[in-house]
């Protein structure tokens, strides 16, 4: 692996934890219905977990394609 794509590896772990931590987050915040007959909820982090967890597949997908095209570049 070159420095970029240990980059790229440590940016995918980084955004994958982070969404774990936003999903923890969803589930841990209060949700009620406010006296006016809204529903007050975390929606927003359920939003950007779902975001980052698509990129991070996606990226890991994209590195693995990575990694096989520069490893058949070294093979004579």
């Amino acid at each position: 692996m070159n420095k970029a794509q240990v980059f790229l590896l440590r940016v995918l772990m980084a955004a994958l934890l982070a969404s774990v931590a936003l999903l923890v987050i969803y589930n841990l915040s209060p949700n009620y219905v406010s006296e006016s007959g809204l529903l007050v909820e975390a929606f927003w982090a359920l939003g950007l977990a779902s975001f980052g967890l698509v990129g991070s597949v996606i990226g890991f997908m994209v590195l693995l394609i990575w990694l096989k095209v520069s490893s058949r570049k070294r093979s004579p």
